[in-house]
């Protein structure tokens, strides 16, 4: 949406053209249209390349450009078949309102007056926005930049309060999820037709037919959110160290224990997936929970890990670091520190896991009748499995019963395409059964008190592959 900024900046960037010019989106790479809805478990992010625009520009005085810029709404996808149509039908009525259109009036601080090559511009854009039948006017912030194939590059972001046009706040399938969709964009444009000087390596741009606004009546801006009250301090999970002092047993333990052994913004550690006792009589620890991977007690003595990738386990949690705690890998001091912590709590020889295999397995295919469980034994379930991150760790938020996708919270647990987990680890069938998955998910997706907001009949069986 926000594209439609770019485009104008683009069209006066070009310092070649005297005279105000055409511009339009280029054909390929064009860019991208994104938008990002806040949910209790997990963020809805949505994506696009179907975008269309023209603008005319003074590339010498860029900022008295104007233009018009149209997203296809139909094109919008989140990863999952089902809530996008569910987005498209019930909330967007896209047969009703098919576009969201950007109509630029002014671009005002633009700072250079012109572009040149290589060179970054800020501006701001000043006009409406058009959704789902409601014109507001809009401003926002660009930013652009004139690439060495002539090629006008814009990026920014805007916010859509949905009460603001009309949308209905998603609160059921595909997640409660917030009230505002954040939109960013990052979008290219090229000269509609190659004027005599341009630069022969660019290709005009084909004839495109641009969606015009519909709504005559422009209203005020949105007003602004108010600010989220602080969020409540998180508990931690409760642990006891083995060794103590300096030694590198110990601060491999502490590095165990740690978030800060992975990268910024994480707040996973080695604890809420791995325990560090003897699972040897049963998964369900003193603290009552199941992680979601393998004890690391007994572990130092296995010929190989990760499935073979590495023979040494301070190599193996330089993996996980990568893996689940947006890390850039362990130093080499670190991954010794945390070798010796694994060493000093395996007393006894250990046979290779066969990971692979173990894995593939659980990600072949969704789960059959993913909501024909019993809930009661999901809730309990859910807090033995789960819990470790979604209440005592709060690594992820607590869960909203009622809310979800079925086969959304199976790709998730289970790591199937379109899961988009993050730093949730996957969970094979050897430590968490499709019978008590099952029991999970009816749990999570199942809410008497409040009614479905669709008539389409949910879950049912979902076997088969994603």
């Amino acid at each position: 949406m926000t594209r439609l900024l770019v485009a104008v900046v683009g069209l006066a960037s070009l310092a070649t053209f005297a005279q105000p010019a055409v511009w339009t989106v280029a054909p390929k790479p064009r860019g991208f249209v994104r938008f990002t809805i806040e949910g209790p478990l997990d963020d809805v992010n949505g994506e696009t390349r179907a975008m269309s625009g023209n603008f005319t520009v003074d590339s010498k005085a860029w900022g008295g450009g104007k233009g018009v810029f149209a997203v296809d709404l139909s094109t919008l996808k989140t990863g999952i078949d089902q809530r996008d149509e569910d987005m498209r039908e019930e909330f967007l009525e896209t047969k009703r309102f098919p576009y969201a259109i950007l109509a630029i009036d002014s671009i005002t601080q633009a700072a250079p007056a012109a572009l040149a090559v290589g060179a970054t511009a800020n501006a701001v854009a000043t006009g409406s926005f058009e959704v789902h039948g409601v014109r507001r006017a809009v401003s926002m912030p660009l930013k652009v930049k004139l690439d060495s194939e002539a090629r006008l590059v814009a990026s920014g972001s805007f916010s859509v309060p949905f009460a603001d046009y009309n949308i209905s706040r998603p609160k059921r399938l595909f997640l409660k999820l917030g009230d505002t969709a954040e939109v960013s964009f990052e979008v290219a444009f090229v000269p509609k037709q190659a004027p005599k000087a341009a630069d022969p390596k660019v290709a005009a741009a084909p004839e495109v037919k641009v969606p015009e606004p519909t709504v005559a009546q422009v209203l005020p801006p949105a007003p602004k959110a108010k600010p989220k009250p602080p969020r409540k301090p998180k508990a931690t999970l409760v642990y006891t160290f083995l060794f103590k002092g300096d030694e590198p047993k110990a601060r491999g333990e502490r590095l165990f224990h740690a978030p800060e052994t992975g990268g910024p913004g994480n707040k996973m550690t080695c604890f809420h997936c791995h325990a560090k006792s003897d699972e040897r009589t049963g998964l369900l620890l003193k603290d009552n929970h199941i992680r979601a991977a393998n004890t690391l007690y007994n572990a130092g003595q296995r010929p190989q890990f990760w499935g073979g990738f590495t023979k040494s386990s301070g190599a193996a949690a330089t993996i996980c670091q990568k893996q689940f705690m947006k890390g850039a890998g362990l130093e080499a001091s670190q991954e010794s520190d945390v070798q010796a912590f694994i060493d000093a709590i395996s007393p006894d020889s250990a046979p290779p896991l066969d990971y692979v295999a173990n894995n593939y397995r659980s990600m072949e295919t969704l789960l059959r009748d993913p909501t024909a469980g019993d809930p009661a034994k999901g809730k309990a379930l859910a807090d033995k499995y789960c819990m470790t991150c979604h209440l005592d760790g709060r690594v992820g938020p607590v869960w909203a019963p009622g809310l979800y996708e079925p086969d959304w919270v199976v790709r998730r647990v289970r790591r199937l395409e379109g899961h988009h987990n993050k730093q949730m680890p996957p969970w094979t069938i050897t430590r968490l059964p499709d019978s008590d998955l099952r029991d999970i998910v009816t749990y999570l997706t199942s809410n008497p008190k409040e009614p479905a907001v669709f008539n389409r009949k949910k879950g049912g069986g979902t076997g088969g592959a994603p």
